[in-house]
């Protein structure tokens, strides 16, 4: 039991030199916002990262979780598509799912892809094969849901004329829309390829948004893996921006003010 204790209290406070190291990287935004608040979002942010990180580890083999059957509480059958980030898979959105489905919402899919024998161009093209999918049979627009990357590959995939009527909106949680500077030792080539100098965010091919559906980016104020911080809001088109409470990158999918904030604008892509 002490060694389960002691390496569950490491997990946790693994998340802490990032954590200062994102504080290095976003000097100018730290000192705005003062000593006393600093101290209290990172030690907030640091707690939450250590505990979702625990999380993340104990339920990454149980993926058939997300296939358990969903209450059917209201008939809103509205199918949403969530596509998780980088090393994760479809568990990563197991917490989500049961917010979700509590604020009524049933039509709930996830997508799962490997980080490590894949590219980017790759991953969009087979996410555009299940949206296309999901639209013939269900009948409805797709609204779009993704993690950091998965933000990344919902809006290349559905930026393409043909695909974007066939969704409804997107939601993306803590994306790297600018790149991440931790990318240069990130393992394998799709990890890499979030670095900002890249062709992903340089260039003629750069990733592109759609234009004619609503995109709403939900963000963290401390994200470490995120960085520099600006780097975090899309750099053109027409996007709702949304921020968080003080937390960790990976503790957005498992807070229960992000579930909140991602029903509701799941209500408002519906309404529009």
């Amino acid at each position: 039991m002490k060694i389960l204790i002691t390496a569950a209290l490491i997990l946790m406070l693994l998340p802490l030199p990032l954590f200062l190291f994102a504080a290095l990287s976003n000097k100018k935004e730290i000192d705005r916002r003062g000593l006393k608040q600093n101290c209290k979002d990172i030690a907030r942010a640091t707690i939450s990262a250590g505990i979702s990180l625990l999380i993340a580890i104990c339920t990454r083999p149980f993926t058939f979780l997300c296939t358990l059957p969903l209450i059917n509480k209201n008939g809103d059958n509205t199918p949403i598509l969530m596509v998780h980030g980088l090393y994760h898979n479809k568990v990563a959105w197991l917490v989500m799912r049961y917010r979700l489905n509590l604020s009524g919402f049933s039509n709930l899919h996830t997508w799962q892809y490997n980080s490590f024998t894949t590219s980017y161009p790759e991953l969009v093209l087979e996410l555009r094969d299940i949206i296309s999918k999901l639209h013939r049979e269900s009948g409805q627009k797709i609204i779009l849901t993704g993690h950091s990357l998965g933000g990344l590959l919902s809006c290349g995939a559905a930026q393409n004329p043909d695909m974007e009527k066939m969704c409804a909106g997107i939601i993306t949680l803590g994306t790297p829309y600018r790149g991440s500077s931790l990318a240069a030792i990130a393992i394998g080539r799709l990890g890499r390829s979030l670095n900002p100098h890249s062709s992903l965010f340089k260039g003629q091919n750069k990733i592109r948004y759609p234009q004619r559906i609503a995109k709403t980016a939900i963000i963290s104020p401390t994200d470490e893996l995120v960085l520099p911080w600006p780097n975090l809001e899309p750099a053109s088109g027409k996007w709702t921006i949304k921020h968080t409470r003080a937390m960790g990158h990976v503790a957005m999918l498992y807070s229960r003010q992000v579930g909140h904030m991602v029903a509701e604008e799941i209500r408002k892509i519906k309404q529009t």
